[in-house]
């Protein structure tokens, strides 16, 4: 990802979103960075069942949906964010084409995280125009979810067990016919696509948890948000438990349980960041004891873009770049993963250590340029 700009910022920020979004990001980096080969619990789950790094992304989507609602507060300025929405797009292209080292435009994925993060944008804004109350935000991401959830179980019927399969459920119908086979996620075999036009349909409901839960923020903000927010966590667990039984948790088609527990969670992680660091705002977190904890975490959160996607593009540059090592060629990742080899016990630990090191290093000193990437 390209960045627009690099500016300061001295707005007053909420804590817990950049804090909640630091220690996401924190995560991704450290289980994204593991080399192949063990350490199963720590990788996506291939099918049914989820795993701590499946939360990542619907994490960001929900708080996403927080964001958009402390910001559009007081309106949107369609014009800026129209031209955010593009860059997405544009971004997300471009984001494919490094990640995949490739410019083969007949079989480039025209889908993607970012273009999710467009479409998903475009229509919470619209909705979020005429509806601003969290109650109704919650009831209407609900209902998409039981809408999605209906009719994936009842087109799913000749699949096997009655479920959704990799290759038989609705992204593979849906999504590959309005891309094309070519041009939607590879690593499920064409066979379903993660951030598709399907389970973005399903994202929605995430960013609209989130919405609710900048507007509980904004409406209780002189009284006690969190509690609001940590109720709604626990109610959105307790339904994804129940969904669960009846669609299981799966994160390739977004199912309305995984759907539920993503926002259940991120929904905790922000009331509990709330009630530490931004209850009473009269005492600064900033000039307490808790103050390196702040400013760590918010040096991760307020980068969080530049982060996420920074770590795929340099994984891609360290897988393909060549270099010439003993009269033999070999890509710098191999390189260091064998150094790594010749000292560490873990070495694939180490090695997803290391990776974090280096994204600390970039973002605390950037942090204290008060410097930050934007879309």
């Amino acid at each position: 990802m390209q960045p627009r700009h690099m500016k300061q910022a001295s707005k007053q920020r909420i804590y817990s979103l950049d804090m909640a979004r630091g220690f996401i990001v924190i995560l991704s980096v450290f289980l994204s960075a593991i080399p192949s080969g063990g350490y199963e619990y720590f990788r996506h789950a291939e099918w049914y069942n989820i795993t701590v790094i499946d939360l990542i992304l619907p994490s960001f989507i929900t708080i996403f949906g927080t964001s958009m609602a402390i910001a559009y507060q007081k309106g949107v300025n369609w014009g800026k964010f129209l031209k955010r929405t593009v860059r997405l797009i544009v971004y997300g292209i471009l984001f494919t084409i490094i990640v995949t080292w490739s410019i083969d435009f007949t079989s480039i994925r025209l889908t993607g995280v970012l273009q999710m993060f467009a479409i998903l944008g475009i229509i919470t804004v619209l909705i979020t125009q005429y509806i601003k109350s969290p109650k109704k935000l919650i009831i209407i991401a609900l209902f998409l979810l039981f809408i999605y959830g209906a009719v994936t179980l009842i087109s799913s019927q000749q699949c096997e067990d009655g479920l959704p399969q990799p290759s038989c459920n609705l992204s593979g119908i849906i999504d590959i016919n309005i891309f094309g086979e070519n041009h939607v996620y590879a690593q499920g075999t064409r066979g379903f696509d993660p951030e598709g036009l399907v389970t973005s349909f399903a994202a929605l409901a995430n960013v609209l948890l989130g919405y609710a839960i900048g507007r509980f923020m904004i409406i209780h903000k002189e009284s006690k948000p969190w509690k609001h927010i940590l109720f709604l966590g626990l109610f959105l667990i307790v339904l994804s438990i129940i969904a669960h039984y009846i669609l299981p948790y799966n994160k390739r088609i977004w199912t309305p349980s995984f759907a539920l527990l993503a926002a259940g969670t991120t929904s905790l992680m922000i009331a509990t960041f709330y009630l530490v660091f931004d209850n009473n705002r009269n005492k600064d977190a900033k000039k307490t004891v808790l103050a390196p904890i702040v400013w760590f975490f918010e040096a991760f959160g307020r980068n969080s873009f530049l982060v996420y996607f920074g770590k795929f593009i340099i994984a891609s540059v360290l897988t393909h770049i060549m270099i010439t090592v003993n009269g033999k060629q070999s890509s710098i990742y191999s390189v260091i993963l064998s150094w790594v080899e010749s000292f560490s016990t873990y070495p694939q630990l180490t090695y997803a250590f290391l990776m974090l090191l280096f994204w600390i290093i970039i973002t605390l000193i950037l942090h204290k340029k008060k410097l930050y990437v934007k879309v």
